[in-house]
């Protein structure tokens, strides 16, 4: 047995064998447990022997009918039964005489797996032992503290031991407990001398005890005989320590063990705070974990899947089988043959199915497992989530995506026809328009010679009209790699495309020294010169038209994040500002519209298709464009594109 295997530690020995208690140990007989012949002692301290032997023969693996018994040996044998039926302890007083003595003898009988453990003290209750009265109070109290503890052992003792007394008021009630001992582990654990706590009362040198509840606990462990276990904070010297406490009844007091588990507890709050974030994290990300032992049909879930699957947590059955009962029939045969595999394998899984939530509504799951190896067992842990809208949008991106193919095909088709179909007639009209003009001018009337000038006009609207849809339809066909490009070159060359208008207009254009972006040549060139040309177009009359380029670098903190594409973190800001005739602030979003036109065609000339056209080009950069006018005090155009990397 157990009990008697330790017998020769060293530790033992001196905690147990060093005792005035006399201790023993007994094992009740599995056939006919009841009868006293039937309870072989196991084990006796030194005490033990020298209380019930008379010879130097020791009492181990005796029978308890063979002691010499001295006391009512009846009662305590209903007592000793009782304790093994319960699976409880006992602890009473029987007095005995013995020659001139008047013994008080102290049992306390406790129940184990393996049998009964059985202590015997013995306490002098009157003065018929010859002893003068002040030995016979040290006999006393040597009895009770010394029997108890070996000082020299308890010291090295992880745990504060504290052995206190209690001390009763005029009605016998528990109105406080002295301090009679106190090991050297209190002043390890918290730097408190214990010479300057012994003698002191429990509430005096810790006054905190009333208020937290420990004084109650200890009156009720001394009152009941039961131990009482608790885990209390104190503070010693404005610290805090976290104590495990186990109180005792033993003899005429209590017994205190007192385990300092400061480090444990902030190990276990950290613990709390970390998973209560994990919580948090996996329900703002919509995720949820778990852990399956392979062996095993239990899986573990974190709070969250239950969530997922439309349940309360812990109201779902933890079990594999369970859990296939949600996935979609035509779903499931793809779960357990991935699953299988992992499990056999020992491989990772990476799997998107759908399932049935507690209210039938239908969710894309996607599972992530990896498998590994902890004390010969298998486990798999990974996360669920929930990819419904991801899926649902994929699937709207793809229908897209087939409409925008579709769309482009009905491009690719109309720039044929435009190229082709429509411009051919139009060269053809304008050329016989043009032999008109020159053969048969002086024979026609003014009014034929006005109507030949207005299908001129409309011709020319017409192959402008055509060239700008081409431009416009033709700006995401760019096969041209974007590059380094100047946009100080490409200002000069636009200027000198439209040299002729600026000198006939005395049009005064300024410009800020212009940065090097990446970027499609002809483009940007285009882009400059429709919003230059479209401030040269809306000029006041009899105002001299002035337009101002201004440049400088800014961060994507500065741009509203809503109409950015792309991620870069700073940009070249260019203004386009004139003193033209503006436009209302209602018409800043409808400027950029294809078609959108201000003004009626007689007023000033143009296809709507200009400002369409820029903003196909900025966005083709990873850029934006705003604009914003004020009637008859001109226009602003910002472009933002991305700086050079």
């Amino acid at each position: 047995m157990g009990m008697t295997n330790s017998t020769s530690n060293s530790f033992f020995k001196n905690i147990v064998d060093g005792a005035n208690e006399a201790l023993i140990f007994v094992s009740p007989n599995a056939e006919n447990a009841l009868k006293v012949e039937d309870y072989l002692i196991v084990y006796a301290n030194k005490k033990a022997e020298s209380l019930f032997a008379h010879t130097r023969e020791s009492i181990q693996n005796k029978v308890i009918k063979e002691l010499p018994i001295f006391f009512e040996f009846s009662e305590f044998l209903n007592r000793l039964n009782s304790v093994v039926r319960s699976k409880k302890h006992e602890a009473f007083n029987l007095i005995q005489k013995v020659g001139h003595k008047n013994l008080k003898m102290h049992f306390k009988i406790e129940s184990h797996d393996t049998g009964v453990l059985i202590s015997i003290a013995e306490h002098v209750v009157d003065k018929e032992s010859n002893l003068p009265e002040g030995d016979l109070k040290a006999r006393i109290n040597e009895l009770e503290i010394s029997n108890l503890f070996s000082y020299r052992v308890l010291d090295s003792y992880d745990s504060i031991i504290s052995y206190l007394k209690p001390i009763f008021d005029d009605n016998e009630d528990i109105s406080d407990f002295r301090i009679d001992y106190i090991n050297n582990r209190m002043d390890d654990v918290t730097n408190e001398n214990p010479k300057f706590i012994i003698g002191k009362t429990f509430t005096e040198y810790y006054p905190q005890n009333l208020e937290n509840g420990v004084f109650e606990l200890l009156k009720e462990c001394y009152n009941s005989v039961e131990n009482q276990d608790y885990v209390k904070e104190f503070f010693f010297n404005n610290t805090s320590y976290w104590l495990s406490n186990k109180a005792v009844k033993m003899n005429d007091g209590i017994i205190l063990f007192s385990k300092d588990v400061t480090q444990e507890r902030k190990y276990e709050e950290q613990l709390f705070i970390q998973n209560r974030l994990l919580l948090e994290a996996e329900h703002v990300a919509n995720i949820g974990s778990f852990r399956w032992s392979l062996g095993k049909e239990e899986i573990k879930y974190s709070e969250n899947v239950y969530r997922m699957f439309g349940f309360e947590p812990k109201e779902l059955d933890a079990k594999y089988d369970r859990i296939l009962a949600f996935v979609h029939p035509n779903d499931i045969n793809k779960v357990k043959e991935s699953f299988q595999q992992a499990r056999i394998n020992k491989t990772k899984i990476d799997l998107v199915f759908r399932i049935y939530t507690k209210s039938n509504d239908l969710k894309y799951m996607n599972t992530i497992g990896e498998c590994y190896q902890r004390g010969g067992n298998w486990y798999m842990v990974g996360v669920l989530r929930d990819v419904t809208k991801q899926i649902e949008a994929e699937s709207k991106l793809q229908s897209k995506n087939a409409e925008l193919k579709r769309t482009n095909l009905d491009l690719e088709a109309f720039n044929r026809i435009a190229s082709h179909d429509l411009q051919e007639p139009l060269r053809k009209i304008q050329m016989f328009v043009s032999r008109l003009n020159e053969e048969e001018k002086d024979t026609m009337s003014l009014r034929s010679q006005g109507y030949l000038e207005k299908v001129k006009s409309s011709s020319n609207r017409m192959r402008n009209l055509i060239n700008n849809l081409l431009s416009y339809s033709k700006v995401d066909e760019v096969e041209e790699q974007p590059k380094r490009i100047d946009l100080n070159d490409v200002l000069t060359s636009v200027l000198d495309d439209l040299g002729e208008r600026i000198d006939e207009l005395g049009a005064e254009i300024t410009s800020d020294a212009l940065p090097v972006i990446n970027g499609v040549q002809f483009q940007l060139e285009q882009l400059f010169a429709n919003l230059i040309g479209n401030s040269l177009k809306y000029i006041k009359q009899e105002t001299k038209a002035k337009i101002q380029i201004k440049s400088k670098i800014v961060s994507s903190n500065e741009i509203p994040v809503d109409l950015l594409s792309y991620g870069g973190s700073s940009y070249v800001k260019l203004q386009f500002i004139d003193n033209g005739i503006g436009f209302e602030k209602k018409y800043e979003e409808k400027i950029f519209e294809i078609f959108q036109r201000l003004h009626g065609k007689n007023e000033y000339s143009g296809t709507g298709l200009g400002l369409s056209i820029c903003k196909k080009i900025v966005q083709s950069h990873n850029g934006i464009i705003q604009a914003k006018g004020e009637l008859d005090k001109g226009a602003e155009f910002t472009v933002y594109l991305p700086t050079l990397i």
